[in-house]
């Protein structure tokens, strides 16, 4: 049970129903360690990997990396600061609007996005492959529902 501002009890969820959130908790700490493990070989960690994978779709502003990747400014500065140095990418300045920054990936930046794009996609086969063909219809279902749900205003309005 939950308590409300007024300091009643409200009904919360029951134990049997919290099994499936910390399922999913567990489930989204063991697949980012993973991925994490696995960017190590390319040195890149997962903000990096996320934003050569931003960058890769285009020319963005830095600022839409920053939205994108739910980093502050200097979060995803430093970020695109070491991507440069290693020579995946380089800043530009807009040339519509001279106050932003542009950036996109370099040959050795699209190289490497390739790589750790194949990683991925070798990670989730095996993932995918470790679990039987209801297992997967079920995971697809439920996280449809709880994609639908999310998406919903809270009050349900």
């Amino acid at each position: 049970m939950s308590m409300h501002r007024s300091g009643a009890s409200a009904p919360g969820p029951s134990s049997a129903s919290d099994a499936p959130w910390s399922d999913l908790r567990e489930a989204h700490k063991l697949l980012r360690s993973r991925w994490t493990r696995e960017l190590e070989r390319f040195e890149l960690t997962l903000p990096e990997y996320l934003a050569l994978e931003v960058c890769g779709r285009g020319t963005p502003r830095a600022s839409d990396v920053a939205r994108a990747l739910g980093l502050s400014a200097a979060g995803t500065t430093d970020a695109l600061d070491r991507l440069e140095s290693r020579g995946f990418l380089v800043r530009q300045a807009d040339r519509v609007d001279r106050r932003a920054i542009r950036v996109r990936l370099t040959v050795e930046g699209r190289r490497v996005r390739r790589r750790t794009n194949a990683a991925k996609r070798a990670t989730l086969r095996y993932i995918h492959s470790s679990m039987t063909h209801e297992e997967r219809e079920a995971l697809s279902h439920g996280l449809t529902a709880l994609t639908r749900a999310l998406r919903q205003p809270v009050g349900g309005g």
